[in-house]
């Protein structure tokens, strides 16, 4: 009986996980906070692409006051919405080629402003094979 379980909560597990390892670029601070992005889809296409930007401040997760925008490159610069009280701010945005453009985070905290940049793959350039 506890192999069936073991096998079906298994099963389940593996079903949820993505099949390809999703690259995910590596999280950064500004002030006290970190932050970190995810895309919907897990891989990003050309095209529109949903990006979820966690933002937290010494393990608290709601962050009263806090503006998060994004951008793609020089795109427009757009606000990100918050999701409930989680510190993840919603926002999709039109990706041109991932591996050249980059995500702008502008985070505005009590008068203060701070930038952030990430890219949208890997540098090729970057990795080396031995």
């Amino acid at each position: 009986m506890h192999i069936k379980i073991a096998t079906l909560v298994f099963l389940l597990l593996s079903a949820c996980s993505p099949s390809t390892p999703v690259w995910t670029a590596p999280e950064q601070s500004w002030e006290n906070f970190k932050v970190h992005f995810e895309t919907r889809p897990d891989t990003l296409q050309h095209g529109m692409n949903e990006f979820l930007i966690f933002v937290n401040r010494q393990g608290k997760k709601h962050i009263p006051d806090l503006l998060v925008k994004i951008q793609i490159n020089d795109d427009r610069m757009q606000q990100a919405m918050p999701d409930g009280a989680l510190g993840i701010y919603r926002r999709a945005l039109y990706v041109h080629d991932k591996k050249i453009d980059h995500l702008h985070v502008q985070l505005t905290f009590h008068g203060k402003q701070g930038d952030l940049f990430f890219a949208l793959a890997p540098d090729d350039k970057k990795i080396t094979t031995h």
